[in-house]
């Protein structure tokens, strides 16, 4: 196992964490969130969340989630393209 993997492995749990962080606040907000679908829906009604919230502490909270979803979500789509380039 690379330094690669590693990272691919690392970027894995970083997509799950994020989405289960978008999952919890959509549940604590009173939104039906499904466990295992709906990921797509969840983080459209997470991102019209995150543009209507009035708390500035919160919507920074909020933003710095969806920040992490994107760089895990850079990470799955670079890591493989490294790996593939790198045989």
């Amino acid at each position: 196992m690379n330094w690669l993997s590693i990272g691919l492995i690392g970027a894995i749990v970083f997509t799950l964490h994020s989405f289960q962080q978008i999952k919890m606040t959509l549940k604590d907000k009173g939104y039906h969130v499904e466990m295992m679908t709906g990921w797509l829906d969840d983080y459209r009604r997470f991102k019209q969340l995150t543009l209507n919230e009035t708390d500035e502490t919160a919507r920074y909270k909020y933003q710095r989630v969806l920040n992490g979803l994107y760089l895990a979500l850079a990470g799955l789509v670079f890591i493989p393209l490294l790996m593939i380039m790198g045989k």
